[in-house]
């Protein structure tokens, strides 16, 4: 169970989202309070009221990022790029359906799934709104991302964000894989998944404070793709770049001893993509993933996906992750098979995608892809719906290249969105920063324009014209920080105290 520092966590990080907006930048402040939450705050941590989602890590990063930039930034939107208008409407359209399709699901299985010992109850119309108000919060991040961080500014703070809490997340790494993982459960009072699942070999595979030791590897994996990108993009601006490339070497090295072998993997092949070519095959690559991944489950179902060659060699390498591996493909043959019995809008919730042995009530099934949770749960309308999200700002993006400049910025925080879509296969890791990643993507496709084509849109031959598409009104008093441009503190203007 956790104890009284899980719950105190979660309670205070509204406070430190308070000061980050304070003390930093808008786009800054709102990065930093969603990674740095997911980062540090406990999991498997929440307080559960009716009607409403759990109060846990991730409702207490989003939820309180999204009012401190509801109070802080314009209201008005700006006109999205001609190109870009019905991209807009086909964003708007996914939007709807991964919100709409749970009250369908909820009306196809109102009848309890009945197999011997087993017995689940069918879905009521507030299962429905429960799980939309879950997924409302889920996307929130999606929103911020599209609203305020589409600038180049924005993807530039995104990728420093992801790489420097990386750099800073190889301290407790390197501590748990010599010492084993034991942060979580000193601080916080529990382990919060299977022990034995961390042993590895003659070392230990990191948690530190997420839930499991693959998402230490992904997000160690992705901020080795952030670092290559910023270094890329220093050498394009004529700028120092060694520090970017060291802490691309240091961040790869942590990762080979963590013992993630699928994220090291995707993080050698991407970080030499990143560094070696060009901004149009990267973007190609970044294309084949996503299309890849949207039809994942036809080209698994049709045959398509070599996984009997992968599986051969993996049992090459390691026997043990080849078992595993084994073992993981074939509870999804099984559990993809039960989903085609209602292909359209799936299972719904509670688990009765899943398969129980009729005899005893166990659970046979384990299911750790994403993909096969969401077709299980909400079929086909609610996975095209959910990764369409992800996938459609990379397409988006490419319709748009010639008009969004030449940096390096877009095209690797694409490959970086790529390394988690990649890891989406296999886990589970749908979490907050994923969603923020598309949205920054999909804004910065649907609204930024290049200086010397805005400019001449507006008519303004001097190219004046601002890069940021937005620009925060002043601060509310009570975020105002209390120091000059000096860094000396000033009297604010109704302390009559401090003026005599």
């Amino acid at each position: 169970m956790p104890n009284i520092i899980a719950y105190l966590a979660l309670f205070i990080w509204p406070i430190v989202a308070i000061l980050l907006f304070r003390l930093l930048p808008l786009q800054k402040a709102l990065v930093w309070t969603i990674i740095g939450g997911y980062l540090l705050l406990p999991t498997a941590t929440y307080i559960k009221f009716p009607m409403v989602p759990p109060i846990d890590k991730t409702t207490v990063t989003s939820v309180p990022a999204l009012i401190l930039c509801l109070l802080m930034a314009p209201r008005q939107l700006p006109n999205p790029a001609p190109l870009a208008r019905t991209g807009r409407h086909v964003f708007l359209l996914l939007f709807l359906v991964v919100i709409t399709s749970p009250v369908l699901t909820v009306l196809q299985n109102t009848e309890p799934v009945i197999n011997g010992r087993v017995f689940i109850p069918g879905l009521r119309l507030y299962d429905a709104m429960s799980l939309i108000s879950e997924l409302l919060v889920s996307l929130i991040p999606l929103w911020l991302g599209l609203r305020y961080l589409n600038s180049r500014d924005g993807l530039r703070t995104i990728l420093q964000v992801l790489a420097i809490g990386g750099l800073a997340y190889t301290i407790p790494v390197l501590f748990e894989v010599r010492f084993s993982p034991q942060l979580h459960t000193w601080i916080y009072g529990f382990f919060p998944h299977s022990f034995l699942q961390h042993i590895r070999e003659d070392g230990f595979r990191p948690v530190v404070f997420l839930s499991h030791g693959l998402l230490v590897g992904i997000y160690l994996c992705i901020a080795s793709l952030a670092a290559a990108t910023l270094f890329r993009e220093a050498r394009r601006e004529g700028r120092p770049a060694v520090w970017w490339f060291l802490s691309t070497v240091w961040l790869l090295g942590v990762l080979s001893v963590s013992k993630n072998f699928g994220a090291m993997t995707i993080a050698l092949v991407l970080t030499a993509a990143v560094l070696l070519l060009g901004r149009r095959p990267q973007l190609i690559i970044g294309l084949a993933i996503a299309t890849v991944v949207i039809f994942y489950p036809i080209l698994r179902g049709a045959g398509w996906i070599p996984v009997d060659a992968v599986y051969e060699y993996v049992q090459s390498i390691n026997p043990d992750r080849a078992d595993s591996l084994k073992y993981r493909l074939d509870n999804e043959d099984a559990v993809l098979a039960r989903a085609s019995e209602k292909p359209l809008l799936g299972w719904g919730s509670w688990g009765r995608e899943l398969i129980y042995d009729p005899g005893t009530g166990r659970l046979l099934s384990i299911v750790d892809g994403i993909w096969v949770r969401v077709i299980g749960s909400f079929g086909w309308i609610g996975y095209i719906g959910r990764f369409g999200l992800l996938t459609a700002p990379i397409l988006l993006f490419a319709l748009r290249r010639r008009s969004v400049g030449d940096s390096f910025l877009p095209i690797g925080l694409i490959i970086t969105l790529g390394a988690t879509l990649i890891d989406l296969l296999p886990n589970s890791g749908l979490v907050n920063y994923v969603w923020l990643m598309a949205g920054a993507v999909a804004g910065h496709a649907l609204w930024w324009r290049d200086p010397d084509t805005e400019a001449a849109a507006q008519g303004d031959p001097a190219g004046q014209v601002a890069t940021q598409p937005f620009a925060a009104p002043p601060r509310p008093a009570w975020l105002m920080p209390d120091t000059g441009p000096t860094g000396r503190r000033v009297p604010r203007p109704h302390d009559t105290s401090r003026r005599r």
